[in-house]
C-alpha cells in the first residue's frame, strides 16, 4: 500500500511538474495548461490501463490471422485496472479545479 501511494505522489508530482514547466517555457495560461494537459493524461492513462479496448482487440486479431485461426481470444470483455497512473492524472485533474477555484 505504501509502494502505491508512494507511486502515486510521484505521478501526481512529475504531471503536475511537466505542466508548469509547458507553462512556463511556451508562456501560455497555467490554467488552461493545466486543464488540457490534465485531459490528456487522462485519457492516455484510461487506454494504457484498459483492455478490451480497439488497441487489444486489433492485436488480438492480428495474433488470430497470424496463427491461421488457431488462437483464442482471451479478452472477453473490457476491463479498466485502476493503477497509479490513472489515479495519479485524475488526481491532477482535480488539482486543476482547486487551482481554478482559488486562482479565478
Amino acid at each position: 500500500m505504501v509502494k502505491y501511494l508512494i507511486t502515486l505522489i510521484i505521478v501526481l508530482a512529475v504531471e503536475i511538474g511537466m505542466l508548469i514547466g509547458i507553462s512556463t517555457y511556451f508562456d501560455f495560461n497555467l490554467l488552461s495548461t493545466m486543464f488540457f494537459g490534465s485531459l490528456a493524461f487522462v485519457f492516455i492513462a484510461f487506454f494504457t490501463s484498459s483492455s478490451g479496448d480497439i488497441f487489444t482487440k486489433n492485436s488480438e486479431a492480428a495474433v488470430f490471422d497470424s496463427m491461421a485461426g488457431r488462437y483464442n481470444p482471451q479478452q472477453q470483455k473490457p476491463t479498466l485496472h485502476i493503477g497509479p497512473f490513472l489515479l495519479g492524472s485524475l488526481l491532477c485533474l482535480a488539482v486543476y479545479f482547486i487551482m481554478a477555484f482559488f486562482l479565478s
